[in-house]
């Protein structure tokens, strides 16, 4: 059954994949995108996180379910800055280093409903913070990690912030 629950949500996708995509063959690419999966699924599953879906170059993972932990949001941006260096690790034979850019919002969602069908099938989190990680994941710059102030809030001394300020996100009528 869906439920009510504080959720964090972190949104990250790979830096300039459609001129990669140009330029490799498509074989390549594939060897590309799976080493990219396997380095984002292993350090998230790291950090306690679980992977929802990947989007081809983007993936959605959240962290405080199915299992919450009283330190979800200090996981997320553990995972997050770790997985900005392990992409960037990333030994390719193409020749050109990879980056990532990511969001993360924390907040309140209903999560559990089932949607779609067959092998695309998974459970709806529905709620403002999956969209506000998206949102937040489209302004960072590559190879950093944009957090939400809620997810601040809830992670403040653990890390060493700069606060951008209010920004204008598509969809919010407040910045």
């Amino acid at each position: 059954e869906a439920e009510r629950r504080q959720l964090t949500v972190m949104f990250c996708d790979l830096v300039g994949s459609a001129a990669l995509s140009a330029r490799l063959d498509p074989e390549d690419l594939r060897e590309v995108m799976k080493a990219y999966h396997t380095c984002i699924a292993e350090v998230t599953g790291r950090y306690e996180g679980v992977i929802a879906r990947f989007m081809g170059d983007g993936v959605l993972a959240y962290f405080g379910y199915p299992q919450a932990h009283e330190d979800d949001a200090e996981q997320a941006t553990r995972a997050a800055l770790a997985l900005v260096d392990a992409v960037a690790a990333l030994q390719t034979d193409f020749g050109a280093g990879l980056q990532v850019r990511i969001g993360i919002a924390t907040g309140t969602v209903v999560v559990g409903d089932l949607v779609g069908e067959g092998a695309a099938q998974e459970e709806a989190v529905i709620g403002e913070t999956p969209n506000l990680a998206a949102r937040l994941q489209t302004l960072a710059e590559p190879g950093t990690v944009l957090i939400s102030a809620s997810t601040h809030l809830l992670t403040s001394g653990d890390f060493e912030y700069r606060d951008l300020g209010p920004v204008a996100l598509k969809g919010w009528t407040e910045p």
